[in-house]
Order: structure tokens, then sequence, then C-alpha cells
């Protein structure tokens, strides 16, 4: 699914929080959006979700034929939150089969066969099978991050939407989980959109990068294209040291103030050239 978003502009009380953005967005590929606290990122994500209404502009999805039958945008459109919350206990097991809910033939009908079998796969391939019988309200923030992650894979929607999808996982629980995306977007055509603020992931495993700040935005482009020292620097008003890595990606290495080129600031009461 390719979604094309004009001039869209949203406010919260008269504050404009996008304005005038545009962005079209393709299957297959894995775009992350960075940018400030508070610059629009995620109100960006609730706007594609239709959770927000736009004060102008619109959102066309292409080749989303009966997005409003069954199931409506759900069939389509997967979302990971920031900060999932639970609104009853559940067994994960039950937390994740809810993924099945938008390919229900009808509310009558129950689960099929079919869907508890998905749901059994998405818990082996995550490494969670063993939480299953748990209850999901009594796991650490990370686990349950990762039942959250295996709900919208059971899901099956051609979009992924993440916001902050690797929050509060450990390294190598982020890398397997970035890895995993990253092969749905390459083996199976699925549009993700993920919000960041780890520079050095999205370099990585991102084909393009938008920079939003101020609700408007600034640069967007490839990683090697975009993600330079003067970019950080205007977007997040430090400095950094932008190298590449093995594999002729960038990586960002932010520097302290009184580390910075010409500046002669000090921190903690060192002198800068210490």
């Amino acid at each position: 699914m390719d979604i094309e978003v004009r001039n869209l502009t949203f406010a919260y009380h008269g504050r404009v929080v996008l304005n005038e953005v545009s962005l079209s967005l393709r299957s297959g590929e894995f775009l992350g959006l960075l940018g400030p606290n508070g610059s629009g990122k995620t109100t960006f994500l609730k706007n594609l979700l239709g959770y927000l209404k736009p004060r102008s502009g619109g959102i066309v999805f292409l080749g989303a034929a009966g997005i409003s039958g069954p199931g409506g945008s759900a069939r389509f459109l997967a979302f990971v939150p920031q900060r999932p919350a639970l609104a009853m206990p559940l067994p994960v097991r039950e937390l994740v089969l809810m993924g099945r809910l938008p390919h229900m033939r009808s509310r009558w009908a129950g689960y099929a066969k079919e869907d508890y079998q998905k749901v059994e796969a998405a818990l082996s391939a995550l490494g969670i099978a063993d939480l299953a019988d748990r209850d999901a309200a009594r796991l650490s923030g990370g686990e349950l991050q990762k039942v959250i992650i295996c709900r919208c894979l059971v899901q099956e929607g051609d979009v992924f939407l993440l916001d902050e999808v690797t929050s509060g996982l450990d390294l190598n629980h982020t890398i397997e989980i970035m890895e995993l995306i990253r092969r749905k977007a390459d083996e199976e055509g699925k549009l993700v959109v993920a919000v960041f603020h780890d520079l050095n992931l999205a370099s990585r495993y991102c084909d393009r990068v938008v920079f939003i700040k101020d609700g408007t935005i600034r640069c967007q482009g490839s990683p090697l294209e975009v993600l330079t020292e003067q970019t950080v620097e205007d977007i997040y008003g430090i400095r950094a040291l932008v190298t590449k890595g093995e594999d002729g990606k960038p990586v960002v290495l932010p520097r302290r103030a009184f580390d910075a080129p010409g500046r002669q600031g000090t921190a903690n009461g060192r002198a800068g050239n210490e």
C-alpha cells in the first residue's frame, strides 16, 4: 500500500502542530521520522491512523480497497505505541490474539484455527512463547513491548506505524526487532513508518529519513544524504561528529559543548581544553 500525505495541517486547541506537511510513502520502504521532542512526529502517525483529524489537507491510501469495510483501517494499518497501556489484565496469548480482530468475519464468528496458529508462530518468532500464559500486566516494560510488537505482526497490516518501537528494549532485543521489521519491508513489501530518537538506529535500518521540526519537514533523503553534522546542529542545536561505519552508513557521535570545535566553554568546572 502506498500513502500520499497532502498539505496536512493539524492543531491542538488552536496551536498548529503540523503545518502543510506533504509526503509520499511507498510499499516496501522503511521510513524514519526524526526530530526533537514535540516536533509533531507522533501526531503525524496518529493522523495516518485516523486517531486525529487534520484541520486541512488530506491523506490518500492507494491500493486500499475495502478500507471502510469489515475491520476498517485496522486490516491495513498496524500500530505500536511508544508507551503501551493495558485497559485490563489479560494473558499474553489473548492480548496478541486481539491483533486478529480485524480479520474476523463477524463479532459472533469467533477466532478461527488459523488465528491461533498465527499467534503461536509469532510468539515463537519473537522468542516469547514462554510468556504466553503470563498476565501481561505483570510483565516488565521490555517484555510488554515485545508482546505489543507481536500483536502488530499477527495483525498482518500492509503498513506498520511504529512509535519508538524499541523503547525499553535492551541492545540485543533492539537489534532482533529491527532486523525482523527490516525483513518485513524487504521480503513482504510492508511499508514501515517509524519514529526514532536514536539517529544511528535510523541510519542503519531506514531507506529514507525525514527530519521534522516545529511541525514542518526540514529535510528528507537517504541517511547518507541527510544525516550530516550540519543537519544535526540545525535540528537539535548540538554539534556532532558524523563518520561512516563499516557498512558505509553514517554514524553520529554527539559532542559535549566544551568538546565542540571553536567552543571555549566549560562543563562541571572543567576547562574546554582539558
